[in-house]
């Protein structure tokens, strides 16, 4: 019987449960990260419970830098941000044949069956990444914080922290993913940490009231052209999924 093997959704949980797969010589046909949990499976896949292990995490990222490199393991913890259904079974296929040493270039081909999907997708993600430090609006919060949220379409959270630790590395203020209910919270200590958000009715409510969300507000109603308005090539631009956390378009006219 095929095994379906759960894990909780980060990229050392799927590292562990690799390491799993070739410890115990397992038959793997599906990952289901815990966000997935709801997801109707295979009745006739064995479930299969991996908990995170950060020692067999490490031995992992040390056995693919070794055979290949550091840049290889950035782009597969890159594209596993990507969270397409499917990216665990694709980067074991690059890992399995990584590991079975048949070639010894094989892991510098990125032309390779197995390793050109993860480039694209990688790139997809970096592309967001870069595209939403743009789209960072931060409102005033009770506390002397601020606070901003986004919901990209992936999950690029913790690749944006190194631009606005250096750009507001004395400041206090929170990036909140709403998709994933998770944050990165920054203290003017210049201490930054993950925490989970699991109830963001106080921080939606601090971004709604804000004088700094009715700013941006009045600032694009004054600078707006009615005449130059291209709505075709605004969407082709700014994709309409991020228009409800930018102010400025809740305050537009399309």
């Amino acid at each position: 019987m095929s095994i379906c093997i759960s894990y909780d959704s980060t990229f050392d949980g799927f590292l562990s449960a690799v390491f799993e797969i070739y410890s115990q010589h397992l038959d793997v046909e599906r990952f289901v990260p815990d966000r997935d949990a709801g997801t109707v499976g295979d009745l006739f896949q064995q479930r299969f419970r991996v908990e995170a292990n950060e020692d067999s995490a490490m031995r992992l990222r040390r056995a693919i830098v070794n055979y290949t490199s550091e840049d290889v393991l950035n782009l597969l913890e890159t594209a596993f941000l990507s969270e397409e259904a499917g990216i665990e079974m694709m980067i074991l296929a690059f890992l399995r044949k990584l590991f079975a040493g048949d070639d010894p270039n094989y892991g510098k081909n990125p032309a390779s069956p197995e390793m050109l999907p993860l480039y694209k997708i990688a790139g997809s993600v970096r592309h967001e990444a870069g595209g939403m430090l743009g789209m960072v609006r931060f409102s005033k919060a009770p506390g002397n914080f601020y606070v901003a949220k986004i919901e990209p379409k992936y999950d690029i959270l913790l690749l944006m922290e190194s631009h606005f630790t250096n750009r507001f590395a004395d400041g206090n203020w929170v990036i909140y993913d709403a998709k994933r209910r998770y944050a990165l919270l920054h203290e003017k200590t210049g201490k930054c940490r993950v925490v989970d958000i699991p109830d963001d009715a106080a921080l939606i409510n601090a971004i709604n009231s804000d004088d700094y969300t009715r700013l941006w507000q009045d600032y694009y109603n004054s600078i707006a052209i009615k005449e130059r308005e291209n709505p075709k090539l605004l969407r082709r631009c700014l994709p309409v999924r991020y228009w409800k956390n930018l102010p400025e378009r809740q305050a537009a006219r399309f």
